[in-house]
């Protein structure tokens, strides 16, 4: 398996999304990008954590990394492996004995901020789901499996609202192919 080491950029908030924002990560040579989709809370949790004065010493994610001195890139790292129903899988690697937990995303690049953890991506799910981050550094494309099915109903009503039937049909097609899946 082939992975693609990632940074995080940053945080993005989504044009007519206020609840939600983007955790932006980049490859290495900041030539390729992907976005995943997270709530308020964590852009807020994230906020914390970048600020000029950090006082996030005494909260949950830094107290649990300070009581297992066992929680460094030497021992853990982050990996997506999958997007499913518009949700990145992401994983915590125990890498000394190769034991994979499951996590939530936008609470896997948190404790790799807090822990300073590696995050990769597999090379594959990268190369589909990246976009060029040279395109615009206003804007930014997201793949459509990205996207959960309330965003896609969203952007499907917006594409209708603006005459914009060649996104609605392709809006449609998603959400009918989810509907279709187990």
């Amino acid at each position: 398996m082939s992975k693609v080491q990632l940074i995080y950029e940053g945080v993005s908030q989504i044009v007519g999304g206020p609840e939600l924002g983007l955790l932006v990560l980049s490859d290495l040579t900041h030539t390729r990008q992907i976005a995943i989709v997270c709530d308020k809370h964590m852009e807020f949790e994230l906020g914390l954590r970048t600020g000029e004065k950090s006082v996030t010493e005494r909260l949950l994610p830094e107290v649990l990394c300070s009581v297992n001195p066992m929680m460094t890139s030497e021992h853990y790292e982050i990996l997506f492996n999958s997007i499913i129903d518009g949700q990145y899988k992401a994983l915590l690697v125990n890498k000394d004995n190769l034991t994979l937990t499951p996590i939530r995303a936008s609470d896997a690049i948190l404790l790799a901020h807090v822990a300073k953890l590696n995050i990769f991506m597999e090379e594959h799910l990268f190369k589909r789901q990246s976009v060029d981050s040279s395109v615009s550094q206003n804007k930014m494309a997201l793949p459509l499996n990205a996207l959960s099915f309330e965003m896609l109903h969203h952007a499907l009503e917006k594409a209708i609202e603006d005459e914009n039937y060649e996104l609605a049909s392709m809006l449609r097609d998603e959400m009918k192919n989810r509907a279709k899946e187990p």
